[in-house]
């Protein structure tokens, strides 16, 4: 029995060999980085500006930090260093925190069992925009936990 291998066309190849070719670039941009302790450390600023902006409720706050995120981004570039712009995970706006976390343990105690994403789907919000909470009641020992990452599953405490 004989096996038919179909050859690469010229353009196939090529196009194979441009996407490696772009993807050693991209890795060594990354190195680029993580050799010079300088743009380690500015790299490092914009990752930790850009998760305070998506906790930040206050606008002045906010523009502050956009300011400082694109003077870093400038600096970055200015050393060849592509920063892309990461979307800021969209914070559930209509519901403060407070709430959010009487209404996890109200969920919780009426729904046992339930995981974040089905918890989350419940009350209109994301993983991310209740995981402070959630671990707030935890720590508390309002909830506890059953399992591991996405497998977890939540009880009322004991």
């Amino acid at each position: 029995m004989t096996v038919e291998t179909k050859r690469s066309s010229i353009d196939e190849r090529i196009a194979k060999l441009q996407a490696k070719i772009e993807a050693i670039k991209q890795k060594a941009e990354r190195a680029k980085v993580t050799r010079n302790p300088a743009l380690r450390h500015m790299s490092a600023a914009l990752k930790a500006i850009e998760k305070a902006m998506s906790e930040s409720d206050d606008a002045a706050t906010r523009q502050a930090l956009e300011e400082a995120r694109s003077t870093l981004s400038a600096t970055l570039a200015v050393n060849g260093v592509l920063t892309p712009r990461t979307p800021l995970a969209p914070r559930n706006r209509s519901m403060p925190r407070e709430d959010l976390g009487e209404r996890l343990r109200e969920h919780v105690l009426a729904h046992p069992g339930q995981r974040g994403e089905e918890i989350a789907a419940s009350l209109g919000t994301t993983t991310l925009a209740m995981r402070p909470s959630m671990k707030r009641l935890i720590e508390a020992g309002d909830v506890r936990t059953e399992g591991k990452n996405r497998g977890m599953r939540y009880f009322v405490g004991v």
